[in-house]
């Protein structure tokens, strides 16, 4: 799915969620980017209360509403919540550019 990238402002092919481990790269500015970790959460609950809720409400066992909930969610997210992330910058420090001190070798 193309987005726009947050930093350079030019589109970008975004990986699906399933493909990526944590963030990845801007393929024209290198920025580490990731997928809001927020909106990810939000549309998960919201989807699972309300398909749940209606499968309840239309007689079904609330376990296996439940259950039908979360494998139809994990089904339908590429299609129905994934083009509507955003991207944000992920703001992970550079672990070998931080020194705690500096050496001094001239003595």
């Amino acid at each position: 799915m193309a987005k726009q990238c947050p930093c350079c402002n030019k589109q970008l092919d975004v990986p699906a969620l399933k493909d990526i481990e944590k963030n990845f790269r801007c393929s024209h500015c290198d920025a580490s980017l990731t997928h809001s970790e927020i909106q990810i959460i939000s549309y998960g609950t919201i989807y699972l209360i309300v398909f749940t809720s209606l499968l309840i409400l239309l007689g079904v066992n609330a376990f296996l509403a439940t259950a039908i909930a979360f494998v139809t969610y994990h089904f339908l997210r590429p299609i129905i919540v994934e083009p509507r992330l955003n991207i944000k910058l992920s703001y992970i420090p550079k672990i070998k550019n931080l020194m705690p001190f500096k050496t001094n070798n001239s003595l």
